[in-house]
């Protein structure tokens, strides 16, 4: 038995693949999947290398293009060659836990996971008896997929050294929007956006560390929107030391509960159904495979993030400049931002003014 807690996408995700061996039983401590929303649902063309054939019904809109805003007000737009989707996502989440209903996985809502224990008759083999709200279940595996906070983390002393930052985000009616942009404001937040839904609904947040400024820059952002529902949550920032398997034991991290989220854009669905999947293939193997795959892209956009935070508004101004350009445009425009490596290199290789930009931003870094 596989006892998998969670049913966010990756814990679903990886239940659908793994159910087509194994007796898996997959904890989801809500009565309701994908309720409460707590993320902006939006994803790059990249997600249809793992999830093919995505259903239309689960798709809201497709965004076309970026409108980034500079702390000056000036502007420049970023046409993507594969556009973007925006997921209904409560029916997303609802759609993989389906698939894993759908593959034999046995479903326990309204369930949460309270702990677990390490069976002294088993020293052989790695055995386990879990606690939940309802009962107790012996079990061969566990899989944390239980979020930012996880319990199975912290009950498997795969916790530490964990820090967070606040996404805060409405759905609501906003003024002007342009279908199918989503529009980035460079100095609100770590990173905000407004990303609509159509030419009149829009979710619209910002993410950081949950300071005063930040919900100054919220509330000026949302200034002229009319909410419909609030959907705010906390974010992992990716620790790259984060055990993803407990050592010599049958305990796994996937997901927000690994931190797999990238620290540019705060996303982290692709990355937690690549670690899905990785699981399923070979339980063994999933560390390794995981960092030296995409682990490298999560540290890459965690030293991009350092900088970022240290840019001043004269730096960001500058930075549009240079994206501005078509050479530079086109590169963002044709590769996906969900790794960060493929988009880096070329652009340092075609423009210099980057490296001047970077050695002004290492300087500023210096002087803090």
């Amino acid at each position: 038995m596989i006892s998998v807690i969670g049913a966010g996408p990756a814990g679903s995700y990886y239940s659908s693949l793994a159910a087509k061996s194994n007796d898996i039983h997959l904890f989801e401590e809500d009565k309701a999947i994908g309720k409460p929303v707590a993320c902006t649902g939006i994803l790059t063309d990249s997600v249809k290398d793992i999830l093919q054939n995505i259903p239309k019904y689960l798709v809201v809109t497709n965004i076309k293009r970026f409108k980034i805003i500079a702390p000056n007000g000036k502007s420049i737009y970023i046409r993507l060659k594969n556009p973007d989707i925006v997921l209904d996502r409560a029916r997303f989440d609802e759609y993989l836990y389906n698939k894993a209903v759908d593959s034999g996985a046995k479903i326990h809502l309204n369930e949460k996971f309270l702990g677990y224990k390490k069976l002294d008759n088993h020293k052989s083999d790695n055995k386990y008896s879990i606690k939940t709200t309802k009962s107790t279940y012996d079990t061969d595996m566990i899989v944390g997929s239980d979020g930012p906070n996880s319990v199975v983390a912290k009950n498997a002393d795969m916790f530490r050294n964990r820090r967070f930052i606040q996404g805060l985000q409405v759905r609501a009616k906003y003024p002007e929007l342009e279908e199918g942009t989503t529009i980035i404001y460079l100095n609100l937040g770590e990173f905000s956006w407004i990303v609509p839904e159509d030419d009149k609904i829009a979710r619209v947040g910002v993410i950081g560390v949950n300071n005063k400024k930040l919900h100054e820059d919220y509330r000026r952002l949302i200034k002229d929107a009319k909410i419909i529902e609030h959907q705010s949550g906390i974010i992992p920032l990716y620790d790259p030391n984060q055990q993803l398997r407990k050592s010599k034991e049958d305990i796994f991290l996937i997901g927000d509960s690994a931190t797999q989220v990238k620290a540019t854009t705060y996303g982290g669905i692709i990355y937690g159904l690549h670690a899905a999947k990785l699981l399923a293939e070979n339980k063994n193997s999933y560390e390794k495979k995981f960092n030296s795959t995409y682990g490298k892209e999560l540290r890459l956009s965690l030293k991009m993030r350092e900088w970022m935070n240290v840019m001043k508004d004269k730096h960001a101004n500058d930075l549009i400049e240079i994206f501005g350009k078509e050479k530079n445009s086109k590169i963002l425009s044709d590769h996906d931002r969900n790794y960060p490596s493929k988009l880096i290199l070329p652009l340092l290789i075609r423009e210099p003014k980057l490296w001047k930009l970077g050695f002004d931003i290492f300087k500023n870094r210096l002087t803090r």
